[in-house]
């Protein structure tokens, strides 16, 4: 049987983590900030997360370079370090929608996606942003959540979308990009088809296909969608669910 195709995304972060420049109060006194800057101006991550390290020894956690060195840790992909600075900086600026979205794809990352949907619920809840609400399907359908999945699909379709939003899946080793609107369709018609709502289902990839035809992943879950209407594909034995979501990240 043709697997219906699910794509994840990662979130866009607000600020690149080494653009992220507090206000250089002490910048040209401290030797911990300046050593921070000069990596920052040559992308040297690596330098600029042992530098803060010693100003926050220094100074103290509770200012905004903790934040950038937690953005640091995501940059360079020390998720649990991430974490560790994100949640430790919500305690004391809880409001805070950067931190908070670090948060829960830290604990995405580090395989956690019950306590991850937590977050995202909160982040969506806040921001209505559609980003928030894909990354919240995502969460729920991996888990087959499916319920809260549609629930969250049909509030994403009340948002308002712009072309520049848009999100990138992988297909083999190609890699592809699509509107995102396009992807919260693919995911909305994957919890219907596992819900074996297939009627439903296809009317969401149709949307997906019609938003951009070259939409590779959506565009061949409506040809296996349909296959399976004309009888070109057997169910199989474990209940004709399509396959998990793929581990990949975007």
């Amino acid at each position: 049987m043709k697997k219906l195709t699910f794509l994840p995304v990662a979130l866009l972060i607000a600020c690149s983590a080494l653009a992220q420049k507090p206000a250089p109060v002490a910048t040209k006194s401290n030797p911990h900030l300046k050593v921070f800057y000069t990596a920052a101006e040559s992308g040297d991550v690596n330098s600029g997360i042992l530098a803060l390290n010693y100003y926050i020894t220094e100074q103290g956690s509770n200012n905004p370079y903790a934040d950038t060195l937690a953005m640091l840790y995501m940059q360079q992909g020390s998720f649990a370090q991430c974490y560790y600075w994100a949640d430790k900086r919500l305690k004391t600026n809880p409001a805070n929608n950067v931190l908070l979205e670090m948060k829960g794809i830290c604990l995405d990352k580090m395989q956690q996606p019950k306590e991850a949907i937590e977050v995202f619920e909160k982040l969506y809840s806040r921001t209505q942003s559609p980003y928030h609400a894909y990354k919240l399907m995502e969460l729920q359908y991996s888990i087959k959540r499916l319920a809260e999945c549609l629930v969250t699909a049909n509030s994403a379709e009340r948002l308002q979308y712009k072309p520049e939003y848009t999100m990138t899946y992988n297909v083999g080793e190609q890699v592809g990009r699509t509107y995102l609107q396009a992807g919260i369709f693919n995911i909305h018609a994957l919890a219907l088809y596992d819900l074996d709502k297939k009627a439903e289902a296809k009317v969401y990839f149709e949307k997906a296909v019609a938003l951009d035809s070259n939409f590779v992943l959506a565009r061949q879950n409506l040809e296996a969608i349909k296959s399976i209407e004309s009888g070109g594909n057997k169910v199989n034995p474990a209940g004709g669910q399509p396959g998990s979501p793929g581990n990949k990240q975007h």
